[in-house]
């Protein structure tokens, strides 16, 4: 498997950016697709906490939602 690594390269002269492949790294297929896939869970509280907060700040004038948070869901 080739991994191309590509850096944002700023061209003055037209103000703006350009791709740029900087290098290219090979891997085998296996080993690469098992690092990929296989995750270590995390604190579901912290989850939780992270997706309630994304919630709420996605309120409107910082009022409560009707529905219950993640947290009271998830304890039942």
């Amino acid at each position: 498997m080739a991994w191309l690594i590509y850096d944002l390269v700023y061209e003055p002269l037209s103000n703006t950016y350009r791709l740029h492949r900087t290098r290219t790294v090979y891997t085998e297929f296996e080993s690469a697709l098992i690092t990929l896939t296989k995750s270590e869970p995390g604190n579901i509280n912290e989850f939780i906490a992270v997706l309630q907060d994304k919630l709420d700040e996605k309120l409107e004038d910082n009022n409560a939602p009707d529905a219950p948070t993640l947290d009271q869901i998830v304890k039942g």
